[in-house]
């Protein structure tokens, strides 16, 4: 690398590749008097905004393992509109190597696909970072958390304004805790008047290096007490919603019991093989970031099993075709409102579609190069591992006098309801208005080489083992799950009319039906159970479970343990149970 690293939309550095390690430790950590201040606190949190190459998580975090106890944790809280590539921030930082080597490398083991939305990242068992892609002028709005400290390194107010809005610093008012302080490189008039808009008293210090002067600003508030973490969770169900749960619970040092009166994967989570994609919604919206941060966990978290387990993982890619105009309409507002960086989303024409998928296409097409097929059973397995199993169906659930649950005769801080429609049969969940949707695929053998998957309103999965995956039937006047010849027969019609050169091209060998759930708005529900303490349900995942099982876990575990919530706040109400239920 020759110079330091610049940024293309505000042409200017992101530090200085002589001494931006050591401009990091004078600015950021000695402007917020750390280490020293986290000293004694069960937990830390340190907010900033411009992520940029990740030097200053990187930096924080070697100072807090070098200097916290072991039973200490940071939370670091981080936005970036423009984030950069692993393999760029891999580059700028590869100067300072023999410092924050091993940080780096784990970082970016982890650095989410470029995808708009909020991407939690457990860097080590102490130490979590939320990276949020997205400006912070919508980002912050959305957060609920506390800080203590505050990085403010966007690029200099002259070069990016709108990282020192005051959107920004009513935000930074709002979130920080009385005790809270912040560092800055600059001492312009526009950090100042928006640091004491905020509530902080400001000092001007002596910059780094060749920069004359710094800020640094404090309030004079006491410390508030960390919220606490459970220490035992009941789930009950042992499908995708449940073993997720469990798993991120797990993940977070919460002892987990599984409750499951049938065996694990047992209903619709049983495929041995499913597509993962977003529901596409043609504008950015509280259920378009939903989908696209569970996406972007989805691809994390299978990629990471899959190193320890085979869980039936294959990042082959997704085509969803352009049948109609609705559908173009729809998707091609996507690839503009959604803000993916496209080396994750793309339109492609007909011809690149046929070349990406191996056969003959008609459409255009929706191309997600990174998704790909899992199997749901093989992943509940993976994912429970760990838990203790319970054959119970868990039916007697009651609050305790303590503030906690019991659940058939055991006591437990949390319980999590993820046993799908079968929620209904528990009082504090009853009101809620699911219903099962049964859906059927096949299973078929063909001669042909697939590519990548193919989407259009059913799909045609990559075969594997020599055999390919279809589907599914959408069928919520059924309640059976015996296998139907003429849903064989409509799959493979289904697929003949999107793709004509697979007319005849399969042979069905067998298949499964299941019976799904679904709210009657098709979003899921997931969080905290209004009006009772500690009670959290994940349901209503219907057909993309894969993805929505997994972020809705992350949000209970989240909430659990104390940490900062994965999800902005309006995608959190969008998929709350408080929409259906009326607090106590």
């Amino acid at each position: 690398m020759s110079g330091s690293p610049r940024s293309e939309q505000f042409d200017d550095i992101y530090f200085a590749v002589e001494d931006g390690f050591e401009e990091t430790r004078h600015v950021f950590l000695a402007g917020n008097r750390l280490p020293e201040r986290w000293q004694g606190r069960s937990t830390f949190t340190i907010a900033e905004t411009g992520f940029g190459t990740g030097l200053n998580i990187l930096s924080a975090w070697l100072a807090f393992e070098q200097t916290s106890a072991p039973h200490q944790k940071l939370q670091f809280i981080s936005v970036e509109k423009y984030p950069l590539s692993a393999t760029q921030i891999a580059e700028y930082l590869s100067v300072w190597r023999p410092q924050i080597g091993t940080y780096l490398d784990r970082m970016l083991e982890l650095y989410p696909a470029r995808v708009t939305g909020w991407h939690t990242l457990h860097l080590s068992p102490r130490v979590s970072l939320l990276l949020m892609f997205d400006d912070a002028n919508r980002a912050l709005p959305e957060l609920d958390a506390t800080v203590d400290a505050w990085f403010l390194d966007g690029h200099a107010p002259a070069k990016n304004p709108e990282m020192w809005s005051d959107i920004v610093f009513e935000e930074i008012g709002r979130l920080s805790a009385p005790d809270a302080t912040c560092a800055t490189f600059t001492a312009s008039g526009v950090a100042k008047r928006g640091l004491r808009a905020a509530g902080f008293e400001i000092e001007k210090r002596r910059g780094f290096g060749r920069k004359r002067d710094m800020i640094v600003a404090r309030r004079n508030g006491k410390a508030v007490a960390s919220p606490a973490s459970a220490r035992n969770a009941a789930v009950i169900g042992a499908g995708l919603a449940g073993t997720s749960v469990a798993h991120a619970l797990k993940m977070r040092g919460i002892e987990v019991d599984l409750y499951e009166k049938a065996h694990i994967a047992a209903g619709a989570s049983g495929n041995p093989l499913g597509l993962f994609n977003p529901r596409f919604s043609a504008q950015r919206s509280a259920e378009s970031d939903f989908y696209g941060s569970a996406y972007a966990l989805a691809l994390r978290n299978f990629r990471h099993l899959q190193q320890d387990t085979d869980i039936g993982y294959h990042a082959n890619g997704s085509l969803h075709l352009m049948l109609d105009d609705d559908k173009t309409r729809r998707f091609s507002s996507v690839q503009e409102q959604w803000e993916w960086h496209d080396d994750h989303l793309r339109l492609v024409g007909k011809g690149d579609a046929s070349t990406i998928s191996g056969v003959q296409v008609e459409h255009e097409a929706l191309y997600l190069p990174d998704s790909g097929v899992v199997s749901p059973q093989k992943l509940c397995q993976a994912q429970s591992a760990r838990s203790t199993l319970i054959a119970e169906a868990g039916a007697e659930l009651r609050e305790d006098a303590q503030g906690g649950w019991v659940l058939n005769g055991r006591s437990y801080d949390a319980v999590v309801i993820a046993n799908g429609a079968a929620c209904l049969e528990l009082a504090q969940t009853a009101s809620l208005p699911l219903h099962t949707v049964r859906g059927q695929i096949s299973f078929a053998s063909s001669r042909i080489s697939l590519q990548a998957n193919l989407c259009y309103g059913g799909y045609c999965s990559v075969g594997r083992d020599g055999l390919h995956t279809l589907g599914s039937t959408f069928q919520p006047w059924l309640t059976d799950t015996a296998l139907r010849e003429e849903d064989h027969i409509r799959i493979l019609e289904t697929l003949a009319a999107a793709v004509p050169s697979l007319e005849g091209a399969f042979h069905v060998t067998g298949g499964r039906a299941a019976l799904r759930t679904a709210a009657k708005d098709r979003i899921p529900v997931g969080g905290a159970v209004p009006g009772a303490p500690g009670l959290y349900i994940s349901t209503a995942h219907g057909s993309h479970g894969l993805l929505s099982s997994q972020i809705i876990a992350e949000l209970i575990a989240a909430e659990c343990s104390g940490q900062v919530l994965p999800l902005p706040r309006a995608a959190r109400q969008k998929i709350s149970a408080a929409r259906f239920l009326q607090k106590s």
